[in-house]
């Protein structure tokens, strides 16, 4: 029943993408946009000086390298890249990233360290645990790319920081960051999507158990019962798609590891809202990006190609209106400025979220 269901539920995509292909259109070499894009990336960002990427385009502050937050689309980037076409190049590239990336690491943070903010971070800085789920799903993707269980347990670091750290064990639910201010959805939703995909590689049940004491806080009490959809915090009922995309993507995730049926029907249910509800996107490239490309995993499992289409469409509108004059994707999709979309003129991360869509667009 669930594959006539989901036959169709794409019937209409389907039949979508044959008439573009009737008209003599080309899928775009997403493979060669990427590389492009990491590349150009990769040089206008780069900060010899501190051995790293700025966190904007000739960034003068006094700590000018790039956050977690506004590093992890060139992570992913890369990640995706070797992903999709394995190659020597490819996998120095992955390797000279994530051991860049382990120097995040701050062993001060309590109780057992996790990742920082900031390159270098040590002592008592405020740690966000949306940061730590995110960094370590590039970890573990660096980890899918090369096979180096060196990105493996980088991954379980972050995992298990989130987990002892951010969990609130009086009432439940993971804080967004050291600072307690509020449950995130954001924060849950990375750290379950980890948890899953670790217990799913390494069949150790302590992911699997945190992943799902997450799932099963957010169902009681991050449920936005009009949307049929979580919502972004205890503080706010908004859904949101990079919040939905990595929640959507444990359920199927966990199912496919373990057998349980309850989960992928769940998946099921999520990812058909979530298309009704999120009919088009527009938050930012570096919120969209995150939710296409769960999704674009997500789909590829349980067999729904609507992603795939998404994600297409997504991508040619970056590709129409992103572009500045300097050749680097530091506009909106929609070609609107930055500032609309929660993010300050020529950062990297802007760049990077849609260069990121090209290479997992590749890599599936």
């Amino acid at each position: 029943m669930r594959v006539l269901r989901k036959a169709l539920a794409t019937l209409p995509v389907l039949l979508a993408l044959a008439l573009p292909a009737a008209a003599g259109a080309q899928t775009p070499d997403y493979l060669a946009l990427a590389r492009q894009g990491v590349a150009q990336a990769q040089s206008a960002w780069r900060d010899h000086r501190g051995g790293w990427y700025d966190e904007r385009l000739a960034d003068t502050d006094r700590y000018p390298l790039a956050t977690i937050w506004g590093a992890v689309p060139l992570f992913e980037a890369i990640d995706g890249l070797q992903v999709a076409q394995p190659t020597p190049a490819g996998r120095r590239a992955v390797d000279a990233f994530a051991r860049g990336a382990e120097r995040y690491f701050d062993r001060a943070l309590r109780p057992h360290g996790g990742y920082a903010p900031y390159p270098g971070d040590r002592g008592p800085a405020k740690a966000w645990f949306d940061d730590n789920g995110w960094w370590g799903l590039a970890f573990f993707d660096a980890y899918r790319a090369t096979h180096e269980r060196r990105y493996l347990r980088d991954a379980a670091r972050a995992f298990t920081y989130a987990l002892r750290a951010g969990w609130d064990a009086g009432s439940g639910g993971l804080w967004w960051n050291t600072g307690h201010p509020f449950k995130a959805g954001e924060a849950l939703a990375a750290n379950s999507l980890l948890g899953a995909l670790l217990y799913r590689e390494t069949r150790q049940s302590r992911f699997l158990a945190g992943a799902e004491k997450l799932i099963s806080w957010a169902n009681g009490h991050l449920w936005n019962v009009h949307d049929a959809l979580y919502a972004k915090s205890d503080v706010s009922p908004i859904a949101m798609p990079y919040v939905e995309g990595p929640l959507i993507d444990a359920h199927e995730v966990i199912c496919q590891a373990t057998g349980d049926g309850g989960y992928c029907s769940a998946a099921s249910r999520l990812a058909d809202r979530a298309y009704e509800r999120f009919a088009a996107l527009g938050r930012g490239p570096q919120y969209d990006t995150i939710y296409l490309r769960t999704m674009l995993d997500y789909g590829r499992a349980a067999g729904d190609p609507r992603w795939r289409a998404l994600a297409d469409a997504e991508a040619a509108q970056a590709l129409a209106n992103a572009r500045d004059s300097s050749g680097l994707y530091l506009r909106a999709w929609d070609g609107s400025d930055m500032s609309a979309h929660q993010a300050a003129p020529g950062m990297l991360r802007t760049d990077a979220a849609t260069v990121s869509l090209f290479a997992w667009l590749a890599a599936s």
